[in-house]
């Protein structure tokens, strides 16, 4: 299914969510219209807490089928809701960097990292996603995850990727990628858009166009 909405009138959709192929994870605080959009787009087990209190796990996770990663000012007792309701592995990660939505972009067969995470942090990454990680830019930058939107069927990037970020994302996620624009010619591919293999959601401001370019690279048409 392909769904264009906002959530709480926000067109930044990606920014409240992340849709592996096991799991979707939300906020518990999302509103029940916007969660009835969720299910139908990916009928999948729902994984529901905010990350240091902000409702913008999105933003503040990194996930794949295989685990869950969180800042460090996750408190207790969200770790604890994250652990007790994923089928996964969730960790925190010790690293002065705690926007990991925006600085790592993942799939179930590789993932790309700010390049200023320690070794200790990038192990960590692997370990929990279970993946290859590589440090990088897109578009020459470190927010790697708000640049970039993937899926396990392909991935959409900032306008300005370079054929060397292209090339080395592909190859690292095994899967097709383009460059591309949500929510009328946002570069940051990651906040207007939530999807998986099976489901996707983009922002209410995003064009025909725009859904039907993103909608092609992922594999839904």
């Amino acid at each position: 299914m392909i769904a264009r909405t906002s959530f709480e009138s926000d067109s930044n959709v990606g920014a409240y969510g992340i849709a592996t192929d096991s799991f979707v994870f939300v906020s518990p605080n999302i509103s029940e219209k916007v969660l009835a959009v969720v299910e139908r787009a990916f009928n999948l087990p729902l994984v529901q807490s905010t990350v240091a209190t902000l409702d913008a796990v999105g933003l503040l996770a990194a996930a794949n089928s295989n685990g869950v990663l969180v800042p460090y000012t996750t408190n207790d007792d969200e770790l604890n809701t994250l652990k007790q309701s994923s089928e996964v592995p969730v960790d925190w990660i010790d690293d002065k960097m705690t926007a990991l939505g925006n600085i790592i972009v993942a799939n179930d067969n590789g993932a790309m990292c700010h390049p200023e995470f320690s070794s200790k942090a990038i192990k960590k990454i692997a370990d929990i996603l279970d993946v290859e990680v590589v440090p990088g830019t897109i578009a020459k930058l470190p927010i790697v995850g708000a640049n970039s939107i993937a899926t396990n069927h392909g991935a959409v990037l900032h306008p300005l990727a370079t054929d060397e970020e292209i090339d080395l994302l592909s190859q690292l996620l095994k899967v097709h990628v383009e460059v591309g624009t949500v929510n009328r010619g946002s570069p940051y591919t990651s906040l207007g858009v939530l999807a998986n293999v099976d489901g996707m959601i983009a922002g209410s401001d995003t064009t025909g166009v725009e859904l039907a370019h993103i909608s092609q690279v992922l594999g839904f048409v």
